[in-house]
């Protein structure tokens, strides 16, 4: 899955070259050094004025990681390169690029308490590892969701728990709705060809980027 998953980073090192003049592999390195520490792929005064999130997709919806950690966040740019599979290829069409702003994290959150958000994140962390607490704690997962939930907000909350050891919660929003709302953004054309196979399971996929 990894190999699959990996025209992400393939992405994300055009768009790093692109907005800072290093590779990914290289701006990767100067993260953490003399102060610049963040969780974001682009880091505001290292080589760019602003932080940056860089995603990927192949429909409406973005994941954006980790809950706390973007609402933690109050300015910064999403970059979504959005692709369709085109038999062992992945072909981005468009990039969008959001601009968000202080004054859009209503649009965003809409009610969501941070402190309640983090308490639900604490209890998906606090489940066994194991199908037993997958499954039995699949009611109260929801409900506690639910209540924490915005439904007019434009973030999605997402917790991930399988039968082995993955609990975490994270988010995610739909272009656009995002777009709907009247958060600034950026639209371009765009043509660049990986080879990436769709998902699927212990198939290996090579991957190179052949065009843009």
């Amino acid at each position: 899955m990894a190999e699959v998953q990996s025209h992400g980073n393939d992405f994300e090192d055009l768009i790093i070259t692109e907005l800072t003049g290093k590779t990914k592999k290289e701006y990767d390195s100067l993260k953490g050094k003399d102060g610049y520490t963040s969780a974001m792929d682009i880091v505001k005064g290292l080589y760019y004025y602003k932080d940056v999130s860089i995603k990927t997709t192949n429909g409406n919806k973005v994941d954006c990681g980790d809950i706390l950690r973007r609402m933690s966040e109050k300015e910064y740019e999403v970059i979504v390169g959005q692709y369709r599979q085109n038999g062992g290829y992945k072909v981005i069409h468009t990039q969008y690029t959001f601009n968000i702003k202080p004054e859009d994290y209503n649009k965003l959150w809409g009610n969501m308490k941070y402190e309640l958000v983090e308490e639900y994140d604490s209890f998906i962390k606090s489940i066994p590892s194991g199908k037993d607490a997958q499954q039995s704690t699949k009611e109260e997962r929801t409900i506690r969701k639910n209540n924490i939930s915005c439904k007019d907000a434009l973030m999605v909350i997402h917790p991930k728990v399988d039968s082995k050891k993955q609990r975490r919660v994270q988010c995610s929003f739909k272009i656009d709705e995002m777009i709907a709302a009247g958060v600034e953004y950026m639209k371009k054309d765009m043509n660049i060809r990986i080879k990436s196979s769709a998902r699927t399971f212990n198939v290996a996929s090579e991957k190179k980027i052949l065009s843009t």
